[in-house]
């Protein structure tokens, strides 16, 4: 059965997302789910739904309480913190689900440093259930254009892939908005952040990054930059800064997880 489950499910990613105004592969995908469902990432067991991750482990995900306005760091009231207060970033908000603690964290570096897509798919999942929801409930149009945080080519050849691009391409495809990769790019490699203490993260360069090939579809664009993981919030700072001088209308950050200030 796992064998006919994943022979199915890879089928699938071969199908155009469009034929005929039908969107064939959204709707194979939800009926291979049904008749032969997905297994859980954390636990193992039946998913049961159209996403690889059981009701009980989803439930006990570290979510985002009440956060910051503006920044999305956790707070203990509503309202914008005083680091927003006292600096406002050119990003207009972050948006996010989870908070950057186990297991959310370990899906992370499982596909970040791994290779495993499946978790960075079912991250990029609840991403997408949670700008739905929010564009629902609060009557608010979504971005014209999705941007992957650029990586320099040279981790992006050593990694083998951009996290961020997969992320973006699936909420692209869950949300119908569209999305590049080439309006803007990184030229200066910065070394990887998670080494990084606080105050050497951010320290990002003023050049490193610059308008990409594809730079003119930014002209009044309302941009949401999407990124995997926000901490000090210098890297979407240096990237929201270079969207707006080059004719970006906003920009906000949508992340899988945010990691709080005090950690």
């Amino acid at each position: 059965m796992n064998t006919r489950k994943t022979a199915l499910h890879s089928t699938l990613k071969t199908l155009p997302d469009t034929y005929r105004g039908f969107n064939l592969k959204r709707i194979f995908t939800a009926a291979s789910y049904r008749l032969l469902p997905g297994a859980c990432l954390l636990c193992g067991l039946s998913a049961g739904h159209d996403i690889d991750l059981c009701s009980a482990c989803e439930q006990g995900l570290p979510r985002l309480g009440l956060h910051c306005d503006i920044c999305a760091n956790p707070l203990n009231t509503v309202g914008i913190c005083g680091r927003c207060l006292n600096q406002r970033p050119t990003f207009s908000t972050v948006q996010t689900p989870l908070l950057y603690q186990y297991p959310v964290d370990l899906l992370l570096q499982h596909f970040k440093f791994s290779g495993q897509l499946a978790a960075g798919k079912v991250l990029s999942q609840l991403l997408a259930r949670h700008i739905k929801e929010k564009t629902e409930r609060e009557k608010c149009p979504l971005p014209d254009l999705l941007i992957p945080v650029p990586l320099h080519w040279k981790k992006r050849f050593f990694r083998g892939f951009n996290q961020c691009e997969i992320i973006t391409r699936e909420l692209s495809a869950q949300l119908h908005v569209n999305y590049s990769r080439y309006t803007i790019k990184r030229i200066t490699n910065t070394p990887a952040q998670h080494h990084l203490s606080r105050k050497e993260r951010q320290r990002i360069p003023g050049n490193t990054f610059v308008a990409g090939r594809a730079s003119q579809l930014l002209h009044e664009a309302r941009v949401a930059l999407v990124d995997d993981v926000l901490t000090t919030g210098s890297t979407v700072e240096a990237l929201s800064r270079t969207l707006i001088k080059e004719g970006a209308k906003s920009v906000e950050v949508w992340l899988l997880a945010r990691t709080p200030l005090d950690n």
